[in-house]
């Protein structure tokens, strides 16, 4: 999360080859909402890094509300800010794929059968991999296998994160996504 913290402070500085729309939109935030992004998103980090998680949670709602996340700006740029997978990137955009499918939970099935005390499957709510074996989103921490313990723990940060940075987004109830294995 510090990494997409810093890589908006960047665009908020300087010019990016690599971000040319999201980042003259961040550069075009006025000054307080730039700082209310900021102030959330470090909140955010402050309360995650108690719980140190296997998977990062999904950005604050109202920090992705601001950065153009629901309006979809640009898919490959947000995919690249929030460091997924270029390959899943492409399979979001260019594929249409928008949930978890049928595909993924076979996959699930597979990956049950190689952890013995596995009890999820979690991500980053709204981050939907090419593949749930993707090595690169296992690498880059965007998708762990869970304990029933490590599970509740999820649960825990969750309503934390509720408690601490509440939101009015009605479709955006949880900041992972979940795969039951049990």
């Amino acid at each position: 999360m510090k990494e997409i913290l810093n890589k908006i402070q960047e665009l908020r500085k300087k010019d990016s080859s690599n971000f040319k729309i999201l980042g003259e939109y961040i550069k075009d935030l006025d000054e307080e909402k730039y700082n209310y992004i900021i102030f959330r998103l470090k909140k955010q980090i402050e309360i995650v890094e108690k719980y140190k998680p296997k998977v990062r949670p999904a950005i604050d709602p109202m920090v992705s509300m601001e950065l153009g996340v629901y309006r979809r700006l640009d898919d490959y740029e947000l995919g690249k800010l929030l460091n997924y997978p270029e390959c899943c990137i492409k399979s979001f955009a260019e594929d249409f794929r928008i949930g978890i499918d049928s595909e993924h939970l076979k996959e699930a099935e597979e990956i049950k059968e190689k952890f013995s005390n596995a009890y999820a499957i979690i991500l980053p709510s709204g981050f939907i991999p090419c593949s749930l074996k993707c090595e690169k989103s296992w690498k880059r921490n965007l998708i762990a296998v869970v304990t029933e313990e490590e599970y509740y723990k999820i649960l825990e940060l969750e309503r934390k994160l509720k408690e601490k940075l509440p939101h009015f987004h009605g479709a955006y109830d949880e900041y992972y996504e979940k795969i039951i294995l049990k």
